[in-house]
This record gives structure tokens, sequence and C-alpha cells, in this order.
């Protein structure tokens, strides 16, 4: 399942980025496995419910495919590309806050 992939990916992207708080991580893995079962989406960035810097969800929508993103990788995305266009649509970025 595409999904026990995206989970062992958080994890392991957790861990790095508690500095190795195995507890934390396996906490806030736990929030974003419960979040997906509640319908929430993942960003198409990170793969996370729960930003794993910020524990904020998705918060600015696409208004072309009405994707989610986390703030920090939108921002993210549009500095290492050098682009100012949706991750997934391709279009330009033309996006509101959720």
């Amino acid at each position: 399942d595409n999904r026990w992939g995206r989970w062992a990916l958080q994890i392991m992207l957790m861990l790095n980025g508690k500095d190795g708080s195995i507890l934390d991580a396996l906490l806030l893995w736990k929030q974003n496995v419960d979040k997906e079962f509640e319908g929430v989406e993942p960003c198409p960035i990170c793969y996370s419910v729960l930003c794993i810097k910020t524990h904020q969800m998705p918060n600015l929508e696409c208004t072309n495919c009405h994707n989610k993103f986390h703030t920090t990788c939108l921002y993210k995305w549009f500095q290492s590309s050098g682009k100012s266009v949706c991750v997934l649509c391709q279009q330009p970025w033309s996006g509101r806050r959720v």
C-alpha cells in the first residue's frame, strides 16, 4: 500500500528533524496517521499531514488543482525550483489560505 511507504518515509524524516528524539518523532507520526484516518490529505511536497517543523496542517490551496500545501514546503519549493508555479498542476501559482 502506498500509504505504508509514505508513513515509513515520514517517520524517518521526523526522526531526523527531531534530532533523534524517538518519542517526539513517534508522537508526531501518530498524529499524522490519525489525521489521515480523519480524511485530511497530506502535503504533496513532504507527504505529511502535520508539518514536521511547524506542526501545522496544509494551509495553502492551489486555486487551479485544489491541492493543499504547508506554507513552509511551498515556499521552499518556490526557492529551490526558481519557479512560482504549483508543484502538481504546474500552473502559475494562484493560491489562497484555508
